[in-house]
């Protein structure tokens, strides 16, 4: 199965260009397609027939698609009714002939003029579709256009959206102005950013895809590097296998204040299939922690309770029998554990996943990472992305996807930009979007378990990038099966560890047969 990929507004226009003037799919057919992606749509969830159907048109490509949306409800037995906003002396090339269409039909049509909203019913309607803008919007809305929106979002009245809901930037997600808050939203041709960052996806609803006769061609354009993490196979379990072959993890980190960090860290390894799991941790907590753990190795790093650079040999010497290393769950960022990092970044001889403190004495230090021969992982959020690249927390929220690539690049490692719809990037280029996870797993150590269950996987035998990208995935369905079971708002850390065995159990299944977690239903065989 091949990862969808995920295209900005300036690559969708460029599609819809190619598939016209190169493959000769003209513009009306492909109209055609999404109107009957969206007819179906409708008939799973809602029903046509007998129903009262409002399709709100703007003047552009998005208004041509609810035209010929109208037409088909209309001969499907809905009774329909088409609100145009804007000035129909500009609707042009397919739009067009689909509005003349709607003319010749004499189906109810109303504009969008002064005080037509004041009397307006939404709420006499069983549906109303939203083809009022496309991925073109960049500017925020205003005037009567905010209040047909409002008007929209203040009835009980289901709502589509065509490609988009009219209001999201098609690139970031953001709200522009104001947003129509769908209960579906079918994408056309190829999947949008802002279908899926948030806050963009919220207001999707449920997510429906139609490929619209699109050649693979088209879709599969190289040239768009982002897509849906579609992670590898678990690593292979040998039946001869013992503790030593399935991989040894070493965790550095820990200090008086954070002392469950590097504790979570290990056990998310263990239960992620690791053989051997090693704790270097600060010597005053390590008889703290140890019964909470008592199947790890607790290397006692003298030191007056957080970890300093005259551990540094001995952390160095651990690291090299190591098949994977985590390093800054816990460690602090006072002045000596920020100077071991420093020294340790560049020095250890395996795989190594920097989170938590680490990445803050990493960030404007790029030539640590940049130096070494072995892969490195970063897996910030967006503080600690915004420290990496000097930025605020808001432009890297605004940029999630440029943010990850550019860090990638920058320090030379594989990034996992934590949050909803966690951002994946490996330095030349390419990008993945995570679609398991939920807010529930906004909570203190949840990033701890990432490191650990992606170091286990790195330990078992797989790449950087396949341990990323799978451990993305687990951690976020093991957060999925805790919020069903337990609900969002009381998910901790230590639940995820829980659930992450049956995570792992699912997963083969799960990607044989639900790959993107119900977030995305794919019409591609029914249009």
């Amino acid at each position: 199965m091949n990862a969808p990929r995920i295209a900005s507004a300036r690559d969708a226009r460029r599609l819809d260009e190619k598939a016209i003037s190169d493959y000769g799919i003209e513009q009306t057919l492909l109209m055609e397609n999404a109107a009957i992606a969206a007819r179906n749509v409708i008939q799973e969830r809602w029903s046509i027939d007998g129903s009262s159907i409002l399709v709100i048109c703007g003047t552009g490509s998005n208004g041509g698609d609810g035209f010929a949306l109208a037409r088909h409800l209309h001969v499907c037995g809905a009774m329909v009714t088409v609100l145009i906003a804007g000035n129909t002396d500009k609707i042009s090339g397919g739009a067009k002939i689909n509005y003349q269409i709607i003319k010749n039909l004499s189906l109810p049509l109303c504009m969008l003029e002064p005080g037509l909203l004041s009397a307006f019913d939404f709420d006499s309607f069983d549906l109303v579709v939203d083809a009022l803008f496309g991925t073109g919007l960049s500017r925020n809305i205003e005037g009567r256009l905010a209040e047909l929106i409002e008007g929209i979002n203040g009835s009980s009245v289901p709502v589509l959206s065509l490609d988009i809901p009219s209001g999201i930037h098609a690139d970031s997600g953001e709200i522009l102005g104001c947003a129509v808050k769908a209960d579906a939203t079918i994408s056309f041709g190829i999947l949008k950013k802002g279908n899926l960052l948030y806050p963009g996806y919220a207001a999707c609803g449920k997510l429906y895809y139609g490929r619209i006769s699109f050649p693979p061609e088209v879709v599969e354009d190289e040239s768009i590097r982002f897509k849906i993490n579609l992670p590898p196979a678990l690593p292979e379990r040998e039946p001869t296998g013992h503790k030593g072959s399935f991989g040894k993890v070493l965790v550095i980190g820990g200090s008086r204040a954070y002392r469950g960090a590097p504790l979570l860290a290990a056990k998310a390894a263990f239960y992620s299939g690791a053989g051997y799991v090693r704790l270097a941790v600060p010597s005053g907590i390590a008889g703290e922690i140890f019964p909470l753990l008592p199947e790890a190795v607790y290397l006692e790093m003298e030191c007056s309770g957080i970890l300093e650079p005259d551990n540094k040999a001995a952390l160095l010497e651990q690291a090299a029998q190591a098949d994977a290393v985590v390093l800054g769950s816990g460690i602090s960022t006072a002045a000596p554990a920020v100077q071991l990092v420093r020294e340790l970044i560049p020095e250890i001889e395996s795989p190594l996943l920097i989170d938590g403190d680490a990445l803050s004495a990493l960030a404007s230090y790029e030539e640590l990472s940049k130096s070494r021969r072995y892969p490195s992982i970063l897996t910030p959020h967006p503080g600690e992305m915004a420290r990496l690249l000097g930025l605020s927390i808001g432009e890297v929220e605004l940029r999630r996807t440029e943010s990850a690539a550019e860090a990638a690049e920058r320090y030379q490692a594989y990034i996992a930009l934590k949050g909803p719809h966690t951002i994946i990037s490996r330095p030349t280029g390419e990008s993945w979007l995570n679609l398991t996870g939920n807010t529930g797993m906004g909570s203190a150590g949840t990033g701890d378990v990432l490191a650990g269950i992606i170091s286990a996987f790195i330990a078992g035998s797989l790449s950087a990038e396949e341990a990323i990208k799978l451990g993305v995935y687990i951690h976020g369905l093991a957060g999925d099966i805790a919020a069903e079971a337990l609900g969002e708002v009381s998910i901790t850390a230590g639940n995820i560890i829980d659930y992450l065995p049956k995570a792992i159990k699912i997963y083969p299944e799960r990607m044989k047969c639900n790959p993107y977690g119900g977030r995305i239903e794919n019409l591609e065989l029914r249009i």
